[in-house]
């Protein structure tokens, strides 16, 4: 019997269950991993904490406006829906992967119809879906809205559904703008481009689609552009003009990034799949046969926002996490007339499964100071009491302490630094800081500036306190953290 004939009845539902068994598998084995996951769960707790869900805080001093919110609002819904564990802030991210491995397999009845399953199979235990889907990022929600926005495109466009279905594509490119901004509309490009290759392109100009983008994407920018003058010049200086024309946030800008960060992220981010379809596709080249729309569609929608993200000078391996989908549809057509037998293949993807999570198993228990959980279970022990604020003194604010200790988190710094509306290098100063009449404090350095810290607070005439030394997980003593408060912060008096 052929995989086909097995799973051809409850192929959808065998996919989906193997997608949600690998998204929430371990899920919260490890801590939080500073410094995205602390920074995007700290985001969601202060919507809970502040009850403001349109202005976006680290803490109730520094906005923090470097993603839109959608991603933050689901968060915060999981962790209002199911408490303050690590499960709960990624619950959304392994759900926004299940909800793709569902929309992929609805492409695949339009571009591979023999085998839907196939490229929602090949999503589902591809690496770079898979791992991302275990980590908090806005990329995993990224995928899916795209994938939303295009699947509503192919219903009107190959399935010659209602014209309807193009307002839905715009209300899907709407939750992808509010997901991620302007990368969220780079499957346009393929949409837009294919369209006028069919000379069809003025069709898409629908007044009803472009209101719901309008509403749903652009409304929550109007709203905090009007309510924190300065903002949009942040988005369009920082959040646009810097990503891509500039080397400002240092992230693999020279003209060799693209080999460096997506070629290998694509390529190991698709194994096995990738290499089970080279012959397929050799096969294809040689015999020169047409492609169909379908299939030029397919290497439009991957192709043409791959090239966008090779000419921006900030380049992440996530960025190109969105493109797997028309790659395991194209990978699911070149496999797809592939004889697939039940015997040799399940056993087969079941040590690929393995594999897998053994990956995702390791990874939680690397031992690393980056870790939160690691982190909070060796700084608890030293404090005298619950902190109101840890505050990091020029050194990288673990941000995921809010979810262990249900704290301020701030970054300290000796000297006043030019700082912007949003993502600000540091809060305040020290000696800001320690003017202010607040208690239950505690502070977090190197070693390294432990005496020009200790300088600081003596001129405050105030006097700190050691609580104790927090070693580096590797051994190096300049690496060591020491813990402070201030004489009385912790005081019964001061508590009150």
């Amino acid at each position: 019997m052929s995989l086909t004939d097995l799973v051809r009845r409850r192929s959808f539902l065998a996919v989906a269950a193997l997608a949600l068994f690998l998204g929430l598998a371990f899920q919260g084995a490890r801590g939080l991993w500073e410094p995205d996951e602390g920074r995007y769960t700290n985001v969601a707790l202060q919507m809970l904490h502040s009850g403001d869900f349109i202005s976006l805080r680290r803490n109730a001093e520094a906005l923090h406006f470097t993603k839109p919110p959608l991603t933050y609002w689901a968060m915060a819904g999981s962790v209002s829906a199911f408490g303050r564990t690590e499960w709960a802030v990624r619950l959304p991210i392994a759900l926004a992967f299940v909800l793709t491995v569902a929309l992929v397999y609805q492409l695949g009845k339009r571009f591979v119809p023999d085998k839907p399953w196939l490229p929602a199979l090949i999503y589902a235990t591809s690496p770079v879906p898979f791992l991302a889907a275990n980590t908090i990022n806005t990329d995993s929600f990224l995928a899916l809205t795209e994938a939303l926005a295009v699947a509503c495109y192919v219903q009107e466009r190959f399935a010659h559904r209602s014209i309807r279905w193009l307002d839905a594509m715009w209300a899907g490119f709407g939750l992808a703008f509010l997901t991620k901004g302007p990368p969220g509309l780079l499957p346009l490009l393929a949409i837009v481009a294919f369209e006028l290759s069919q000379r069809r392109g003025l069709r898409l100009v629908r007044p009803l689609g472009l209101l719901a983008f309008a509403v749903i994407g652009l409304g929550w920018y109007l709203v905090v552009i009007r309510r924190h003058p300065g903002l949009l010049e942040y988005f369009l200086g920082h959040e646009v003009y810097a990503r891509i024309a500039t080397n400002e946030l240092k992230r693999f800008p020279q003209w060799y990034g693209p080999f460096v960060v997506y070629l290998p992220t694509l390529v190991l981010g698709s194994l096995p799949w990738l290499v089970l379809s080279l012959p397929r596709l050799r096969e294809r080249i040689a015999a020169r046969i047409a492609m169909p729309d379908e299939l030029r569609f397919l290497w439009f929608w991957f192709a043409l926002p791959l090239l966008a993200f090779c000419l921006a000078r900030s380049r992440l391996p996530l960025y190109v996490l969105p493109l797997v989908v028309p790659l395991a549809l194209l990978l699911g057509r070149a496999l797809a007339p592939g004889q697939w037998r039940s015997k040799v293949f399940i056993p087969l993807l079941g040590c690929w499964v393995v594999v897998l999570l053994g990956v995702k198993l390791a990874v939680a228990m690397y031992p690393t100071d980056k870790d939160g959980r690691w982190f909070a279970a060796e700084l608890l022990p030293m404090l005298p009491g619950h902190p109101s604020e840890v505050l990091f003194v020029e050194d990288m604010t673990r941000n995921g302490l809010n979810l262990y200790l249900d704290s301020e988190i701030e970054r300290l710094s000796f000297k006043p630094q030019p700082k912007s509306i949003s993502d600000s290098s540091y809060d305040q100063t020290v000696a800001e800081e320690l003017s202010e009449n607040e208690t239950r404090r505690v502070f977090i350095m190197k070693r390294e500036v432990e005496v020009y810290f200790l300088n600081e607070v003596r001129a405050a005439g105030k006097t700190p306190e050691l609580l104790g030394v927090l070693p580096h997980l590797r051994g190096r003593s300049k690496r060591d953290r020491v813990i402070y408060t201030i004489a009385g912060d912790f005081s019964e008096t001061a508590t009150r």
